[in-house]
């Protein structure tokens, strides 16, 4: 089982073993767990063949895929805005010919499995540019598909990233993705007079929390580990585990301000259906699931740590390069940087119900106060290898 099923599962047992009064907390001590597989050092681009030379008329083809979210030919706000950038690019440089491919999100036909799959048996097709998450990303860079966006100064340097942003892009040492939009984990409450959103606050007003503490990423459990001060490595780089740290939360989850409803939960949809009705209660879910639709007579605000500081956890979407023709892989860069842009990202991620992952861009929406507290203290999800260990 992995560590993040086993610290969801925990989460879960947790609150139930609260309830039959026969938990038992660990004595402290530092967990450690094997070291996940080590990135390969990045290889110079090479094709499996010669790639002959077009014919002079001939359009340069250009591959981009994208999950169905971002389909650019749907027709929503979001859809018509990524197509008339992605026209502009094509204008920008006559020649240039878009191939946009969109490929499931999950499944067996997922990004990341047509990726591996058309890696392993015609390289020559692989997208020069590719969206996945944070996670897939990570796995593909270990198998040697993905390129390191190396020489990138403007994300290196450009103080206009959210340091969640600069996490998600890294595996190991290097930078393998430009983000693009991002999913944060976000405290949700029923404002009233006395109540502020922190858990002192909501003792006092009885409030109890509502959590998925069934979710496979355990994402408020690594939240609220890592906010107390938790690492998911030594000081040699081997996977560990706090448990001090991992103590606190659990010793909070078995604490009356913790509904036990939770334990029930694996989704934000069941998190959100009661409270909807249960004023006495607030609740943890992504912004994704409620972007635009508030429920009735609530607010957002982050997720207090256990010190009652804001906190907050984020996964997200970027762009990452795979093709195998090194003559594309500068345009293929240009674009991610053309479709990061904090001025589109601005439009773009609002109409995608999603956060844009750069300062400047997500200053300028007219709501965007609950949200810069959050995006400024929020850390990036472990990674797969890290989660998977």
């Amino acid at each position: 089982m992995t560590l993040r099923r086993v610290a969801a599962r925990i989460a879960a047992l947790f609150l139930i073993g609260t309830l039959a009064g026969c938990l038992t907390i660990p004595a402290a001590q530092e967990t450690s767990i094997p070291a996940p597989t080590t990135t390969p050092a990045p290889t110079a681009l090479a094709t499996s063949e010669p790639v002959s030379s077009p014919s002079p008329d001939a359009p340069r083809i250009l591959r981009v895929w994208l999950p169905p979210r971002f389909d650019p030919s749907a027709d929503t706000p979001a859809g018509r805005l990524l197509q008339s950038r992605l026209q502009e690019f094509e204008m920008r440089r006559p020649g240039l010919k878009l191939d946009i491919r969109i490929k499931a999100e999950s499944g067996d036909a997922s990004l990341l499995n047509a990726l591996m799959a058309t890696y392993n048996a015609a390289p020559d097709a692989l997208p020069d540019l590719i969206a996945l998450t944070p996670s897939d990303a990570e796995l593909a860079a270990q198998k040697g598909i993905l390129h390191p966006l190396d020489g990138i100064a403007a994300f290196e340097n450009d103080p206009d990233w959210y340091p969640y942003a600069r996490e998600m892009a890294r595996v190991q040492n290097a930078a393998y993705g430009l983000p693009f939009a991002a999913d944060l984990l976000v405290l949700l409450y029923h404002p009233a007079e006395g109540v502020t959103p922190d858990w002192q606050s909501f003792q006092e007003n009885q409030i109890r929390l509502l959590f998925a503490a069934d979710d496979p990423r355990a994402a408020l459990t690594l939240c609220l580990y890592l906010a107390s001060g938790g690492t998911l490595a030594d000081e040699g780089g081997v996977p560990a585990l706090n448990v001090d740290a991992l103590t606190s939360v659990f010793s909070f989850y078995q604490s009356d301000a913790v509904s036990s409803l939770s334990a029930r939960y694996a989704q934000d949809s069941d998190v959100l259906r009661d409270f909807r009705v249960q004023q006495d209660t607030a609740a943890v879910v992504w912004t994704s699931s409620v972007f635009g639709t508030l429920p009735d007579d609530s607010a957002l605000a982050a997720i207090p740590s256990l010190e009652n500081e804001p906190a907050s956890i984020a996964s997200g979407w970027m762009w990452t390069l795979a093709g195998s023709n090194p003559t594309l892989q500068p345009l293929a860069v240009e674009l991610a940087e053309f479709l990061t842009d904090s001025e589109f990202l601005s439009a773009w991620d609002e109409a995608a119900g999603l956060l844009p992952p750069r300062p400047d861009a997500l200053a300028s929406w007219t709501n965007a106060a609950p949200y810069l507290e959050i995006s400024a203290n929020a850390k990036a999800l472990p990674n797969a290898a890290w989660l998977a260990q």
